[in-house]
């Protein structure tokens, strides 16, 4: 039972992280070069994730603007699972 406790500890901990690097990301897309290391590797960290929300939001509405959302959707659906995993 301990390993469990644990285990959700550190997925909560992950996408804790994983929250911030969303939101770094999409801050600094707007002040630096998206060849810099940083964005580089906030990139490959951030783009799985926002990728098939963007593709969803597109299919579903066929409005390209909504793609945009693609970070607030992901950060929602962050939240969903932290929020089930600290009820469990």
């Amino acid at each position: 039972m301990m390993l469990w406790y644990q285990l959700r500890a550190g997925l909560i901990g992950f996408l804790s992280l994983l929250q911030w690097a969303l939101i770094l990301y999409v801050v600094l897309t707007w002040f630096v070069d998206r060849n810099s290391p940083v964005m580089r590797f906030l990139s490959r960290v951030a783009e799985p994730i926002l990728n098939p929300i963007r593709s969803a939001l597109t299919r579903t509405s066929r409005n390209p603007m909504l793609t945009a959302f693609a970070p607030v959707v992901a950060m929602l659906l962050i939240q969903l699972v932290i929020g089930i995993l600290r009820g469990i």
